[in-house]
């Protein structure tokens, strides 16, 4: 059943999970599945020198299984969100506690809280240009109490946002400092050279 709901409702939110989209295609299979949750989760903790095990894996396909689902392409993965939203009022809540499942695969070594060689390998695993100022930018974005780590209600607070922000706001950083200076994937650059021209 199709959603009466637009979603991506602006401009910005578009390219913003579209960049998300096509960088999260680890497989290069033309779609976001569980198993480019899998590769991500391994690429990131080779990132810190560890093996992913298997409760860290487990983290991983669960977050990729409840935010792609079975969809097969960026059309039909935010027609699957705009049906979420419409079905569920408190839809920002339940994305918070899908986020924790997130904040549990970042954190690598399971101390309880995320660091910034972890979150260097989260960002980086999907960005590799991102300059060490780039991920430093992002990781004090999200620390929004500035004791050099972040919590899982600070993980979950700031990607929750990440998705459903329709307008430009800090939490754009949310994988690593989003602008010209980043090689990663410029929001701004792309949208000029390759979405809206």
């Amino acid at each position: 059943m199709a959603s009466s709901i637009k979603f991506p409702t602006t401009s910005f939110q578009d390219v913003k999970l579209r960049r998300m989209y096509e960088a999260k295609d680890f497989d290069n299979n033309g779609y976001v599945s569980s198993n480019d949750f899998a590769i991500w989760g391994k690429i990131a903790a080779e990132k810190v020198g560890l093996d992913l095990d298997d409760e860290g894996k487990e983290y991983w396909v669960s977050v990729g299984e409840s935010y792609f689902g079975n969809t097969k392409s960026y059309d039909e993965w935010t027609g699957f969100f705009a049906a979420f939203i419409e079905k569920c009022p408190n839809y920002r809540e339940i994305s918070r506690d899908i986020n924790v499942k997130l904040f549990k695969a970042v954190d690598s070594n399971k101390d309880g809280v995320v660091n910034l060689a972890e979150y260097k390998a989260f960002v980086t695993a999907l960005f590799p240009n991102l300059t060490d100022d780039d991920v430093e930018y992002g990781f004090n974005i999200i620390d929004e109490d500035g004791d050099g780590v972040l919590s899982q209600e600070e993980v979950a607070t700031a990607c929750t946002h990440y998705y459903y922000d329709e307008e430009d706001n800090k939490y754009k950083h949310f994988y690593g400092r989003w602008d010209e200076k980043s090689k990663g994937g410029s929001i701004w650059t792309w949208l000029t050279s390759s979405c809206y021209e």
